[in-house]
């Protein structure tokens, strides 16, 4: 379609019996953002519903925020794909609280996709731009989340210091991640995750990962790419209600 130019939609969904519920959720879908090379097959009326609906709730958080006074949010589709020689990484033992071993180096780190977002937190000194991206890792079984307005590459970010905290720089600045994926060999749901730039590799602690179908699917989703829906706002998550709204889980149907 001319209109969903990155969605790959089945003729199944105008046929009689869809038509009308599908140009209901049509709207939603309508100016989505989407990393370079991404698009989304829509197959069954099910998945378009699934779609739709966290996309529209995306957007409603992207209006929330900007409608109190925030200066910066914006809702992508990307894909995100982990380093196959490590992955291990992302079924290893979580540590326990205070356990030393979460800061050593030594502990494998298992490196994902970085995602460019089209918001600019500062200007390059040639003028031109320099976009946020959102780096994503594993360790020891934990998803690490990283904000970057500079070139670093993620082999070269500092390691997690503390799985409660960060340190970052003075003139470093906060975002607030959501992360939804539409695999259905896993759920990865990370809302009102904090971020800052300048800083450590931080957890991301405000969500869940499971491993609906099994270690092996979802091993070879993380590997492959797993679609996701993402959210980035600028400023501190809204402590008092975004750990409720990371429990409102749209868990697949066994």
């Amino acid at each position: 379609s001319a209109a969903l130019p990155n969605f790959r939609l089945s003729q199944d969904l105008l046929s009689k019996g869809n038509r009308v519920e599908f140009m209901t959720l049509f709207k939603a879908l309508l100016s989505t953002g989407f990393s370079p090379g991404v698009q989304v097959s829509l197959d069954t009326i099910a998945e378009t519903r699934k779609v739709s609906r966290l996309l529209a709730n995306a957007n409603k958080a992207v209006a929330a925020h900007l409608g109190r006074g925030g200066n910066f949010a914006e809702v992508v589709i990307t894909r995100l794909s982990f380093d196959p020689e490590e992955i291990g990484a992302a079924f290893e033992a979580a540590p326990l609280p205070g356990e030393s071993g979460f800061r050593s180096g030594d502990t494998p780190l298992c490196i994902g996709t970085s995602v460019a977002v089209l918001g600019t937190s500062r200007t390059r000194e040639d003028g031109w731009p320099m976009p946020l991206r959102v780096h994503f890792a594993w360790q020891r079984g934990s998803l690490l989340v990283n904000a970057r307005d500079d070139d670093l590459p993620s082999e070269a970010m500092e390691r997690p210091q503390d799985p409660l905290g960060w340190w970052q720089e003075d003139d470093s600045k906060t975002f607030t991640l959501d992360v939804m994926s539409l695999s259905s060999a896993l759920t990865f749901n990370y809302r009102g995750v904090a971020m800052q730039t300048k800083a450590a590799w931080q957890q991301a602690s405000s969500g869940i990962f499971a491993m609906t179908r099994g270690k092996a699917a979802a091993r070879d989703a993380l590997t492959n790419g797993i679609l996701c829906i993402m959210c980035v706002r600028d400023g501190a998550p809204e402590h008092s209600t975004y750990l409720a709204k990371t429990l409102h889980l749209d868990t697949p149907q066994r």
